[in-house]
């Protein structure tokens, strides 16, 4: 009987699957949603927190997220401080590819012409308005291979939560193996998921640049 026959399995790689579905789209949202605040803010030449966000992006991206996940799951309780499981990779995942988002966001504004926010002003458009209609899509749109690119990294990524007793694919891979000893056929069907879930990420990329050319 192979694993793909065995209701058992299947529950198990299905229930894992929800669950990397479930990692992965809270650390794209919450990433770029981050992101994006913490772009917006350093447009302000007086942005006090400027040496903490710089500090912030390079500690994030320097450091591994295996690390970070570990500092937060079992280095947190010597200080008296408890995370659920999932708690921590969410916010451990969160934490370091937010710091990417923002690099790629924050060259995509720095990419966008001085004149542009003249014109928006000269068109009486409010700074907010100017934000929103001017330099956020501009800065999406330099930003997007870059943005969508480091979303299935995060797919990929959400395996490590895995190492703090979280039932995603990467675990549920291990439990199937060490039960059927059929290492081969697992970790082809948990490859072929994760293939599909990168390229519905590639998709929704190819549709994304398809508007702004059509645009």
């Amino acid at each position: 009987m192979t694993v793909l026959n065995n209701a058992h399995y299947l529950a198990l790689i299905g229930k894992a699957l929800l669950m990397t579905l479930f990692i992965s789209g809270f650390v794209v949202a919450a990433s770029n949603l981050a992101a994006l605040l913490v772009s917006v803010y350093m447009l302000d030449p007086k942005a006090r927190l400027r040496p903490l966000v710089i500090a912030w992006s390079f500690f994030a991206r320097a450091a591994p997220v295996l690390a970070i996940l570990f500092v937060l799951y079992y280095g947190l309780p010597r200080l008296g401080i408890y995370l659920e499981p999932l708690t921590s990779a969410l916010i451990g995942l969160t934490f370091s590819s937010a710091a990417y988002n923002y690099e790629f966001l924050r060259a995509g504004f720095a990419g966008i012409h001085p004149g542009q926010i003249e014109a928006a002003k000269a068109l009486g458009l409010r700074p907010g308005q100017a934000l929103l209609k001017v330099l956020i899509p501009q800065a999406y749109a330099t930003a997007a291979p870059s943005l969508f690119s480091n979303a299935v990294q995060i797919v990929k990524g959400s395996s490590l939560a895995s190492l703090v007793a979280i039932d995603e694919l990467s675990a549920a891979s291990t439990t199937i193996i060490a039960d059927a000893y059929k290492a081969i056929e697992v970790l082809l069907t948990v490859s072929a998921l994760y293939a599909l879930i990168a390229a519905v990420v590639t998709g929704m990329q190819y549709l994304y640049e398809r508007r702004l050319r059509w645009r």
